[in-house]
């Protein structure tokens, strides 16, 4: 009894000599550093008593002592570390404002790369050094100077992907965002990327994350624009203009892009028909044939951000005009002794506008809910016309499409950080309403009424070296055409583990179990004509998918090299693919669950810095491997490819190439092969204003892709080339101007987008 009572009175004490020590943690440039580390050490003692990192003001708070005497360090990976040492502290003590000044080295128990890489088991952390910056003209060309391990950045097209051709999710402080509002951001007010290249069910399962965290600014604005056009050809353009203004808690911003291609292809083409006897083969010589496009996005927004509470409205449109389509073909078609000619021509128009409202609110800073709510409208009109003539015998196939698509997405999230743990948790649903109208040699109308409903719980935390998150989640999706009705139900667990041995070397794996839906057109209850002799046909009695995936990676890294073998083993149950049969004298391409599909990627990732941050050398070999097992069908293909970056920065000086082997794609019964590439860029980059040249496929006689269909009924192979895509040089020259400082970004965590028209292809 008397040692509890002597318990009590000295924690009684211990209580009433607490005391709070708090502090600010800026950059060079007087902009606060969020998630600094700042640790707490006794005066005498080398070992730590507590830590915590900066929120997003810069600002933290730690449990002190009074009377007694400390030393706090604050650092943050590509800054000097600083130490203060605080005597006989008060109950509340202010240490005032902190300076970090960049510096490249090694803090800590952490290991920086050259390019200031710091490896966690669901992310990598990479701190732009001031030599990228410098030589960014804009948020992308920032991500292709980073050189990220398993990402892809084509600068001239605007995609960024992963190396294995899957889309990578873009965000800026948190929001999903497009490629246009990354293009529109300022190298110099980025903080750090969060890459999250192994993902959980908070972010869907998908392949591969990009969050930019910007700094914080507080009043002013700037304008900014880029204007991208090709010398040879003059047929492809693109174009932004960019603005946002901040007063008080209020952010204005708007940003317009002009996409524009104006080129002329070749499509050539050989194809059989072997239902019936005799066999039919066709060859088409191709003739040169116009593409053209013109993509205009628009984006205005209105934020207003108050102590961790944000309410965010955006307005979006994407209009396109097609007048001709990048399919379009002129031909000669030989079939046996006879000779035709081919037209074939689409033309399509199309609008998306969108609204969407979010709200972020901040219980305390380690407890958030994010609430989305968009509505989507999709216009679609699309056109063509297919002719086969010989002398004055044509045959003619047209085909008219409107289509009207109301969409609506709601999504809320919870998040509460738990000491080293974090809790999440979410709902999402997506209601869609479909009025299609068809006419031509076919008419029809589709009314559809889709759902898609998904719900998750996350937890991860760590145990010593070893980090884990284990997650459930449950999708619903529900269709509804006419008097048929669907709902299917999907389990979606997942679990990551990494293992971090040292400094220099660590592993990840990655398991879960997913599913997905049949896009609107697959499951439209319609037919469309293809040409003479094929259909192409919708199936509504498709189902939804269950998929699983297993991931590994090791990594090795030091200052000047690294390391990364990945690979990904993933398997479709019962997966909905194409099929081919023949019906009442035409082949009718259709979809249909199969059988199952087996999918093997693996790369190795080397990258080499062997003078300081001015040279860059990235090489990574890979082997894609696929098995496609129909109801009526089984093919396999190998695929071995390589990809190679050059990237050397000086001053405001820099020069990049790259080479890219041809990258293949097996699904169902189609193998796509995609184009072999090369470019090198040189560049001079000033911080108000910068200008670039860009080569591509210089060394090339001809850019061409090619698809090859393995069907035993109807094979084919259709060839695409082009002169005008070889040979292409480009000028890039942008410019910001900034007045006061610059306006904040919006912490929003969740955005959603639709632009799934659901119309059914007429092409081959």
């Amino acid at each position: 009894m008397k040692k509890e009572i002597l318990t009590l009175l000295m924690s009684g004490c211990y209580g009433i000599l607490a005391a709070q020590t708090t502090g600010t943690v800026v950059d060079e440039n007087k902009q606060p550093l969020p998630a600094a580390t700042v640790s707490l050490f006794r005066e005498s003692e080398n070992k730590m008593i507590s830590g915590v990192v900066t929120d997003m003001n810069g600002g933290f708070e730690l449990n002190t002592h009074e009377g007694e005497n400390y030393r706090i360090r604050i650092s943050f990976v590509g800054y000097s570390t600083q130490e203060i040492k605080c005597q006989n502290i008060s109950k509340h003590l202010s240490v005032g404002t902190i300076v970090l000044k960049p510096e490249s080295k090694q803090l800590n128990d952490v290991t920086v790369t050259a390019n200031n890489v710091i490896q966690k088991a669901d992310r990598q952390i990479i701190i732009p050094n001031l030599l990228q910056q410098k030589t960014s003209s804009n948020g992308l060309n920032l991500l292709q100077h980073l050189q990220l391990s398993r990402i892809s950045v084509n600068t001239l097209d605007s995609k960024v992907t992963t190396t294995m051709g899957d889309a990578v999710e873009l965000r800026i402080n948190g929001v999903k965002a497009e490629i246009q509002e990354v293009k529109a951001l300022l190298p110099a007010d980025v903080l750090r990327i969060e890459y999250h290249d192994n993902p959980g069910l908070r972010y869907g399962n998908v392949a591969a994350v990009i969050d930019i965290i910007l700094k914080e600014k507080k009043n002013g604005g700037s304008i900014s624009g880029e204007f991208m056009n090709t010398i040879n050809p003059l047929g492809i353009g693109d174009y932004q203009l960019s603005g946002n203004y901040h007063v008080g808690k209020s952010n204005f911003k708007a940003s317009v892009n002009w996409n524009r291609r104006d080129v002329n292809w070749l499509r050539e083409n050989m194809e059989a028909f072997n239902a019936t006897p005799p066999s039919i083969s066709n060859y088409e010589i191709g003739q040169k044939t116009k593409a053209r496009y013109d993509n205009i996005n628009l984006s205005i927004g209105y934020d207003y951000i108050n102590s961790g509470n944000i309410l965010s409205v955006t307005f979006r449109d994407l209009y396109n005009n097609t007048p001709h389509a990048v399919f379009d073909r002129n031909s000669k078609l030989i079939q046996n002794s006879n000779t035709f000619d081919i037209m074939d021509r689409t033309k399509s128009r199309s609008n998306n506008p969108s609204l969407d409202i979010y709200y972020q609110h901040e219980f305390t800073k380690d407890k958030h809910l994010f609430f989305d709510l968009i509505g989507t409208y999709i216009n679609t009109k699309n056109d063509r016309l297919y002719r086969q003539s010989q002398g004055n015998s044509v045959q003619e196939i047209s085909s008219h499409v409107d289509g009207n698509k109301y969409s609506a997405i709601a999504e809320v999230i919870y998040e509460q950080k738990i000491k080293d743990s974090r809790l999440s948790f979410g709902l999402r649903h997506q209601q869609m309403y479909t009025k299609n109208e068809y006419d031509g040699n076919t008419s029809s109308s589709v009314k559809m009424n889709t759902g898609e409903s998904y719900g998750f719980g996350e937890w991860a935390s760590k145990l010593g070296k070893l980090d884990y998150m284990v997650g459930v989640g449950a999708m619903r999706t529900y269709v509804s055409q006419g008097n048929a009705k669907q709902v299917k139900y999907i389990f979606r667990p997942t679990i990551q583990l990494g293992y971090r041995f040292n400094n220099y070397l660590s592993i990840r794996y990655k398991a879960y179990m997913g599913g997905y839906a049949p896009s609107l057109a697959e499951l439209s209850d319609v037919e469309q004509h293809i040409d003479i002799y094929q259909i192409r046909r919708g199936n509504p009695n498709l189902q939804a998918v269950r998929f699983f995936s297993n991931e590994l990676s090791i990594s090795v890294g030091t200052k000047y090299i690294s390391a990364e073998w990945f690979t990904r083993y993933s398997y479709d149950d019962k997966p909905y693919m194409e099929e081919t049969t023949y019906s009442n004298g035409f082949y009718v391409r259709s979809y249909a669950n199969q059988r199952g599909f087996h999918r093997l990627n693996s790369q190795i990732n080397l990258k080499v810095q062997p003078w300081k941050d001015y040279i860059s050398i990235q090489l990574t070999p890979f082997v894609n491997r696929y098995i496609s097992n129909g109801n009526t069908y089984t093919h396999t293909h190998t695929n071995w490819g390589l990809r190679a970056n050059l990237m050397g920065m000086y001053k405001n000086w820099y020069v990049g190439a790259n080479l890219e082997t041809s990258f293949h794609n097996l699904w169902g019964e189609t193998l796509n092969k995609d184009e072999k590439s090369h470019s090198i860029v040189f560049g001079y980059n000033r911080e108000k204003w910068g200008v670039e040249l860009q080569l591509q496929n210089i060394f090339s006689s001809r850019y061409e892709m090619s698809v090859e269909n393995l069907s035993h009924l109807a094979p084919y192979n259709q060839m695409v080339w082009s002169k005008n895509l070889c040979k292409v040089f480009g000028i890039d020259f942008h410019f910001n101007l900034n007045f006061g400082k610059h306006g904040s970004e919006v912490n929003q965590r969740i955005h959603n987008s639709d632009t799934d028209a659901g119309i059914v292809p007429t092409t081959k």
